[in-house]
């Protein structure tokens, strides 16, 4: 390439040279000037394509972060005779991983359908974030052993599990409730971050209401409640509304034996045991639960009934209408005027 370069340059000169001395004899130098200045422009622009290989077009800005991340530094001379230097890579210091459990497609199931709670963390080993990670999730799998099972996944090989939860980009944590994927872990990548988040999920998700007062108290704060009458506070019906509790993120679930309280959440008096009603503060506030009493028909039921029957379809809106247990949805276009219009009529 160098050699070229200097035959080129040679070329170029003798040419130059040549021309100058025939501009000097000539009465219209200036203008064979101006008709070989696009040869110097050229060789400026030639010599600018091959100065700086790492220029943005060159860059593949996609995988940037990871290439960055993945050596040391490169440090480039300026032409004048430094050698590029590149630093040797630090070996990972040891993670004591074991309270992190390693999955594959072949115990991936019976690991999250054994555990109440569970994080499976996706990664990569090239993934530099990944092995930030490593010590502080080990840390936490720690602390929260009885509270909480931790476990990570190699995505690079595992491909079917990556593909089958649509993993984007690592390192990605998932908490599992009871076999099913439930949430994104996105809170601080740190031991206490992730320590902290899973003991508030796996904390009591019922709560008891023994007083009037504090019924009215929670008719007046929450937006929306699930309520069951139970004839105990605890045993095998309070054991399957816990459960489905666990599946809802955005709503709290209430238990009582009292009839009077019962009654403030329009439960009638003298109803057949175990009662469910779901509350909300919107037109159509009362939803009446008629079904097994078990978590899967429970959290059916919540789900299909916490949100309106008619919602805005915003951005912010989007996930209860496509992530709700209610597949079939019908979408109106209309300006706000006509929404109005029609609004009595979808409610119906």
């Amino acid at each position: 390439m160098a050699s070229s370069t200097s035959i080129s340059l040679f070329f170029l000169l003798s040419f130059l040279l040549l021309a100058t001395s025939r501009a000097e004899n000539s009465p219209n130098g200036s203008d064979l000037d101006d008709e070989l200045a696009f040869l110097a422009a050229e060789e400026s622009k030639e010599q600018q394509h091959h100065a700086d290989p790492h220029h943005d077009q060159y860059r593949d800005f996609e995988n940037y972060d990871d290439l960055e991340q993945g050596g040391g530094e490169f440090h480039h001379g300026e032409g004048n005779g430094e050698e590029y230097h590149h630093e040797e890579e630090q070996p990972l210091p040891i993670v004591d991983e074991k309270d992190v459990a390693v999955l594959t497609k072949d115990n991936f199931t019976e690991f999250v359908g054994k555990n109440s709670f569970a994080l499976v963390e996706f990664y990569a080993p090239w993934c530099g974030a990944c092995q930030a990670l490593a010590p502080e999730y080990a840390a936490a799998a720690t602390e929260l052993k009885g509270v909480a099972a931790l476990a990570k996944i190699d995505a690079t090989e595992e491909g079917d599990l990556a593909q089958k939860y649509e993993i984007q980009g690592f390192p990605t944590v998932f908490l599992f409730v009871d076999g099913e994927m439930r949430k994104t872990y996105e809170g601080e990548r740190t031991k206490d971050g992730i320590v902290t988040w899973m003991k508030k999920k796996a904390s009591p998700s019922i709560h008891n209401i023994t007083t009037v007062e504090e019924a009215e108290r929670v008719l007046s704060a929450e937006p929306k409640v699930v309520l069951a009458l139970l004839d105990s506070l605890v045993g095998s019906e309070s054991a399957e509304l816990a459960a489905a509790s666990r599946l809802e993120d955005d709503l709290s679930f209430y238990q009582t034996t009292s009839p009077d309280i019962a009654k403030l959440f329009e439960i009638a008096t003298g109803v057949k045991r175990p009662a469910l009603v779901l509350l909300k503060k919107e037109e159509e506030k009362l939803a009446r639960f008629d079904g097994n009493f078990t978590k899967a028909v429970i959290s059916e039921f919540v789900s299909a009934n916490k949100v309106p029957l008619v919602i805005n379809f915003t951005r912010e809106g989007a996930s209860l209408i496509f992530e709700n247990t209610v597949k079939n949805q019908l979408i109106l276009f209309a300006t706000a005027n006509e929404s109005e219009k029609h609004l009595p009529t979808l409610r119906e």
